[in-house]
């Protein structure tokens, strides 16, 4: 691409990210029309986006609705002076999809995944295998576990994300990734055993 080409990119975004701004600006004064046009005209980049993360359209659909909704209540907090619209409209929907990840973290794909591999992952560990448990089992032991811990082996095994994928979907460092997922094979093997499922504390 040439010079003429990025300036003509650039000159572009400028004028996008200025008529964006100025739909916002039009939203926190509780605009009808102008949030129209503003979901009308950003609403497939957030779904793409939303879809990346949570891997289903359904609930990419209800990640992008509940985006907006909050798009709608806090238009009037948007600071063009520290990001474009679409980065700042951007930011919402994946913490919203991020969150959505975290309340249900064997929701969707993850579900299907079990069913369709009647649980026949992860052999060497012989934690998620078919011959050690079924998958109403599965679903009780991940249930027990801590929310990150659920949801890094949800996406390690499941999905087949690498840790640097998960760290990067969960929006978490890559050494708590290893420790959810360290503590939380940990604690499964100890409830196929039969055992009490060490208590590792916190919340995450």
């Amino acid at each position: 691409m040439d010079d003429s080409s990025d300036r003509a990119v650039a000159v572009w975004r400028d004028e996008r990210s200025r008529y964006l701004a100025g739909l916002i600006e039009r939203v926190s004064k509780h605009d009808a029309a102008a949030f129209e046009v503003l979901y009308r005209g950003t609403a497939p980049a957030l779904f793409a986006l939303a879809i990346r993360v949570t891997h289903t359209r359904e609930s990419a659909e209800d990640v992008v609705q509940e985006g907006f909704i909050k798009i709608w209540r806090f238009a009037d907090s948007y600071d063009a002076q520290k990001s474009s619209p679409f980065t700042w409209m951007s930011s919402i929907v994946k913490h919203q999809a991020l969150d959505y990840l975290r309340r249900n973290p064997l929701t969707n794909v993850y579900v299907e995944e079990l069913d369709k591999r009647s649980v026949g992952a992860d052999s060497e560990n012989g934690v998620v295998h078919h011959s050690a448990l079924d998958v109403e089992r599965l679903h009780a032991y991940l249930g027990r576990l801590t929310p990150g811990q659920r949801q890094a082996i949800a996406l390690a095994y499941f999905r087949g994300q690498s840790q640097s994928e998960i760290a990067h979907t969960l929006d978490a460092p890559i050494g708590t990734v290893k420790s959810w997922i360290g503590r939380g094979l940990e604690s499964l093997r100890a409830m196929v055993d039969g055992r009490h499922a060490p208590h590792h504390g916190g919340s995450c």
